[in-house]
C-alpha cells in the first residue's frame, strides 16, 4: 500500500475510483431515499373506444350545471347506498352504464359481484364533491365518503366517472383513489377534526431507513476519498516545489 501510494500515478487512480465510487453510491442513496407516491394512479379522461383525437377535434371541457350536479346526486347517492354498500345491489343495476355491467351477469350482480370496491359508507342526499373533468355528456368527479356509524373503516376517495345518457346521469366506473386510517377510540372523523393519517403519508415516513443507512455508507466511502485527494495535493505541491528549484 505504501509503495502504491508513493506512485504519483497509483495515487491519480485511486482518486478517480474513489471519485467513481462516490457518485455510484449517491445515485443509490438517491433512489431510496427520495419519496414515492404508494397511491394509485388512474387515467381521468373519458373513457370509450373513440378515435384519438387530433388537433382539430380535441373535445373542449364544458361547465357542470347545477341541474345537471343535481341529477348526478341523483343518480350517486342511490347507487353508494345500494351498489357500493351492498346492501341491494339488484337497485344498482340500472344506475351504471352498460360497459360498466358487461362481462358480469345479472344474477352475480344481484349476489354483490360489482366492479367496484365494497364500503360501508354512510353518504348524505346531497353530497360535496369536486368536478376532476366535465365533457360533454362525460363528467369525473372526485367523491370523498365517510363510513357510517361503528364500521371499522376510515374514510376513502373515490374518482367516480358518469355519463349522460337520455338525459340521464349514470356510473362508468368508480376507482379508489386513497384510503384514510380510522379514527382511534372517541375521535372525530376527518371532516370533524380527526387524527386520520393518508395511507402514503404514513409510508412516507419510512424514507429515513434508507436515508441513514446511506449516509453511513457515503462517509465510509467519501472519507477515504478526501484522505487521498489532500494527500495527492500535498505531494503535488512538494513535487512543483521541487521541479522549481532544479529549474525542471
Amino acid at each position: 500500500m505504501k509503495g502504491i501510494l508513493s506512485s504519483y500515478r497509483w495515487r491519480r487512480r485511486l482518486v478517480w475510483i474513489g471519485v467513481a465510487i462516490a457518485l455510484v453510491v449517491g445515485i443509490v442513496v438517491g433512489v431510496f431515499a427520495l419519496p414515492k407516491d404508494s397511491g394509485r394512479h388512474y387515467n381521468l379522461e373519458p373513457t370509450g373506444t373513440e378515435a384519438a383525437q387530433t388537433v382539430a377535434n380535441v373535445v373542449k371541457q364544458v361547465r357542470l350545471t347545477r341541474a345537471d350536479k343535481q341529477a348526478v346526486n341523483r343518480t350517486l347517492v342511490p347507487f353508494v347506498r345500494s351498489g357500493v354498500t351492498r346492501k341491494d345491489p339488484s337497485a344498482a343495476w340500472d344506475l351504471v352504464t352498460p360497459a360498466m355491467r358487461s362481462g358480469v351477469k345479472r344474477k352475480a350482480w344481484n349476489a354483490g359481484v360489482l366492479p367496484v370496491q365494497p364500503y360501508p359508507a354512510a353518504i348524505p342526499d346531497n353530497p360535496t364533491w369536486n368536478v376532476l373533468t366535465s365533457y360533454p355528456g362525460d363528467v369525473t368527479i372526485d367523491l370523498f365518503l365517510q363510513p357510517r356509524s361503528g364500521a371499522k373503516r376510515g374514510p376513502i376517495a373515490f374518482a367516480v366517472e358518469l355519463k349522460k345518457a337520455k338525459q340521464r346521469w349514470l356510473v362508468d366506473s368508480m376507482i379508489p383513489e386513497q384510503s384514510f386510517e380510522a379514527a382511534p377510540s372517541g375521535g372525530k372523523s376527518a371532516n370533524g377534526g380527526g387524527q386520520e393519517e393518508p395511507v402514503s403519508a404514513r409510508a412516507s415516513g419510512n424514507q429515513w431507513l434508507f436515508i441513514v443507512p446511506g449516509a453511513v455508507l457515503a462517509l465510509i466511502v467519501i472519507v477515504p476519498v478526501v484522505f487521498l485527494l489532500n494527500n495527492w495535493r500535498k505531494h503535488r505541491a512538494i513535487e512543483r516545489r521541487y521541479r522549481a528549484e532544479r529549474g525542471l
